[in-house]
């Protein structure tokens, strides 16, 4: 079996990168205190001491916008995570366009804040979770950093996702309508010797509707509404649905027409990435186990059971 290039699973920065660096420049708007970069001690200290020099005055912000600074920090955080390179190693054309980008958006926050917006409810929520989202990333890329999935693990970790695939599919043609009444007129209408597909196809609306309809479509069980499963489950090879059958958006008579083995993927056929990221997801899961057993939680009223 050819070897495969092993992949990072973890949560990354890249994912909320986005997120962050919006949270961060959001910060700016949040900070706009124009806080002085300090004053310099006076050249004469009290009587019998010996002045001491002044400090370096610290540089300039690359801007000010009504008297909030647009810093060095924040344009350097975001150059890193959207260019993968420091502030000062941009380009003067690249640099000025960054400034600019986040001019705009510390005009625009200055104008809701001067809306009162800083203060509406959703908004404070909406940061507050921005904040906690960029911790709980934090968290994560910090815990998944020395545990990255090994291909054993890997391949365990398929050995068991292959054995909870789907064992069967089956192929199905289906009427959908809009009420139970008109449903069981279909039947009726099936009844006297009507084509399955041709009904399917005439009550369908729109082209790529009636296609659908014409050729049906290969579906397994575990992914179905519990009346849809329940209702192809009973049917035999040929035979359709004898009562209408709830859909989540009407109704519908369904027909099985064949089924098959479900097809289980060799291990090179499924992205090593996509089960490395499920095996990290599952360690963040007994991560998460092992806080709330450290964690003091208390619940208003009983929490929503659980399956398993």
């Amino acid at each position: 079996m050819k070897r495969r290039t092993k992949t990072t699973a973890a949560p990354r920065a890249a994912t909320a990168a986005t997120a962050i660096a919006t949270a961060i420049v959001a910060g700016i708007a949040l900070t706009a205190c124009n806080q002085p970069a300090g004053n310099a001690p006076a050249a004469g200290g009290p009587a019998g001491t010996t002045a001491q020099p002044a400090p370096a005055s610290a540089p300039r912000p690359p801007a000010v916008v009504d008297g909030t600074p647009i810093t060095h920090e924040a344009l350097d955080f975001v150059a890193r995570n959207n260019a993968g390179k420091k502030f000062d190693e941009l380009t003067a054309e690249q640099q000025k366009k960054l400034i600019d980008e986040l001019l705009r958006i510390q005009l625009l926050a200055n104008e809701a804040i001067a809306k009162g917006k800083d203060k509406d409810r959703d908004i404070v929520q909406s940061i507050e979770l921005g904040r906690l989202n960029v911790l709980m990333q934090s968290t994560l890329t910090d815990y998944l950093k020395d545990k990255q999935p090994t291909e054993a693990e890997v391949r365990a970790y398929y050995e068991q996702w292959i054995k909870d695939l789907p064992r069967m599919q089956y192929h199905i043609h289906m009427i959908s309508v809009q009420t139970q009444g008109y449903a069981e007129v279909m039947i009726a209408e099936l009844r006297k010797g009507a084509d399955f597909v041709t009904v399917a196809k005439r009550e369908a609306s729109g082209e790529a509707a009636k296609q659908s309809a014409a050729n049906g479509g290969w579906v397994t069980l575990e992914t179905l509404a519990p009346a849809l499963s329940n209702a192809i489950s009973a049917l035999k090879v040929g035979q359709y649905t004898n009562d209408p059958v709830q859909l989540p958006e009407g109704w519908g008579i369904i027909k099985l027409d064949e089924t098959r083995a479900a097809e289980k993927p060799d291990f090179d056929r499924v992205p090593f990435q996509s089960l490395a990221r499920d095996l990290a997801s599952k360690k963040v899961d007994a991560l998460v186990d092992e806080l709330k057993k450290k964690a003091k939680i208390e619940y208003a009223t009983a929490p929503p059971a659980t399956g398993g």
